[in-house]
């Protein structure tokens, strides 16, 4: 195997690598996508909850696309879980304080993981180009009577 057979596996070893890093940024940023929904439609719900009143109508869902018809009952504080399978009754506007500093940390992670992924799609780039480079110059020196 020569010098540039070598340098063009490395290449594409290195290719390889930046895909596979895309691939699972890819993947991470489909989670916090996910979760920042989750976060948003809490927030929205919990503000809209308490706009509506006592005794408003509302539809709780169950799952499956499936709700409940139900009266507000308590518009002032909702359960929230606090991990591990705790529940607490607390204020609805402290826990959309904490929605909010949670949908700016999950914001935040969103938007390095996007910088990271731009900065990973680049040097792929950038790496591709190389490996095709690298490529062309090996086929032209091993087939001199084949190039256009």
């Amino acid at each position: 195997m020569s010098l540039g057979e070598t340098d063009l596996r490395r290449g594409m070893a290195v290719l390889d690598q930046y895909r596979e890093q895309i691939e699972a940024l890819a993947q991470q940023q489909e989670i916090v996508r996910i979760s920042l929904e989750e976060h948003m439609r809490a927030r929205e719900t919990l503000t809209r909850y308490r706009e509506a009143g006592k005794g408003a109508e509302v539809l709780v869902p169950v799952g499956a696309n499936s709700f409940l018809v139900a009266a507000s009952k308590d518009v002032d504080r909702a359960f929230v879980s606090i991990g591990s399978d705790l529940l607490v009754y607390d204020d609805i506007k402290q826990q959309i304080e904490r929605l909010d500093g949670r949908i700016k940390s999950i914001t935040d992670a969103a938007n390095a993981i996007g910088q990271r992924l731009v900065e990973l799609q680049r040097r792929a780039e950038a790496q591709g180009a190389a490996v095709q480079d690298l490529y062309d110059r090996l086929q032209a020196k091993g087939a001199p009577g084949e190039r256009n």
